[in-house]
């Protein structure tokens, strides 16, 4: 069996400027936390061998929100949207189109060759789709599962999932669903 660090992907992100491309010296990654009924969804991946959110690496096109729900879909086969942590300033006109705002943002170092400027968002389930069922992407990983706050103290994850996984449970944009034990 290959040790940890030598299953890890190299990716790149380049920017181009005047003709030049350069190495940014970081990856892009988003996340998503989605909770309903007071519990949170996260996924088992392969490469961590943690429980993490569903997220992933950005492609190229692509708006940080739109990575985080493509993940998303991805790994656990739910269709959802991003929600914004910001209300919009400014409505969308011909030159400028609002995005979500994600709730937390940094810079990671664990897993990863170069470090990865990470992004997160509250995801909330697409219209019509509150009854599809949550299908782990086996492929990326092992299971996708409903957690409560109390089931996060010995989850086997990196702290900071623990506490953003809690921040969510406290603070989901959607009351409703909000965990009542914290």
């Amino acid at each position: 069996m290959l040790s940890y660090r030598y299953a890890v992907v190299r990716r790149s992100i380049l920017i181009q400027d005047d003709e030049i491309t350069r190495d940014s010296g970081f990856v892009l990654i988003c996340a998503g936390y989605l909770v309903e009924q007071g519990k949170v969804l996260l996924v088992h991946h392969n490469r961590f061998g943690r429980w993490v959110p569903p997220g992933g690496h950005i492609e190229p096109g692509e708006t940080f929100a739109e990575t985080a729900v493509r993940e998303f879909k991805e790994e656990t086969g739910l269709l959802v949207k991003a929600l914004s942590s910001q209300p919009v300033i400014h409505p969308p006109d011909d030159n400028a189109t609002p995005e979500p705002v994600p709730f937390y943002a940094d810079v990671e170092r664990e897993g990863f060759i170069r470090p990865a400027i990470a992004q997160y968002f509250y995801v909330q389930r697409a219209a019509g789709t509150a009854r599809d069922p949550v299908r782990a992407q086996l492929k990326e990983v092992h299971a996708a599962r409903w957690f409560t706050w109390q089931e996060l103290a010995d989850l086997p994850t990196f702290e900071q999932v623990r506490s953003l996984a809690r921040h969510a449970l406290r603070n989901y944009p959607v009351e409703a669903e909000r965990s009542a034990s914290t």
